[in-house]
């Protein structure tokens, strides 16, 4: 009982999140970085949940997938599409690594209090550390995937306007 009370607190902070931290102006740079993450946690769960670094004992549609689907598919792409379209470009290089770092650490600690005081996610043979170093690589890949695709606007405007 007190795990689905959890995952549906995810969902509702979740889209509280995307409405709230996400100005409206940016909606569509959330929706890919949102998208993007989605796709990137995807390809990297489905060995981690095949072979046993991790593993979710409770979780929506148990049937039909071994994936945490409220946790990996939307709770923490609604965090990286928060961190993503929140930070600031021009900042300096030492800021950035900072924020960075307190993103990851902070959804790395929220991920091992699920972890230990609830079955919503059990570590395999991942450690902590090793969780860490997983959602940090999940948030480089997904942060370079989304700054490639942004990364003219030009460009892709004058696509946009000469295919019409």
């Amino acid at each position: 009982m007190r795990e689905h009370l959890i995952l549906i607190a995810m969902w509702l902070f979740g889209f509280i999140g995307l409405i709230l931290f996400i100005p409206r102006k940016d909606r569509r740079k959330g929706l890919l970085a949102f998208l993007m993450f989605q796709a990137i946690v995807w390809l990297c769960d489905m060995p981690s949940f095949r072979y046993g670094l991790l593993s979710a004992p409770v979780r929506l549609m148990p049937n039909a997938t071994e994936l945490p689907l409220t946790i990996n598919y939307f709770f923490y792409p609604v965090l990286f599409s928060i961190f993503y379209v929140n930070k600031r470009v021009k900042d300096s290089l030492w800021s950035k690594i900072i924020y960075f770092f307190v993103w990851v650490s902070v959804i790395t600690l929220y991920d091992i209090v699920i972890e230990r005081y609830t079955d919503l996610l059990e570590y395999g043979s991942l450690t902590w550390w090793g969780m860490w170093v997983y959602i940090v690589f999940l948030f480089y890949v997904s942060q370079v995937c989304c700054n490639w695709f942004f990364k003219d606007k030009a460009v892709f405007q004058a696509e946009l306007w000469r295919t019409k």
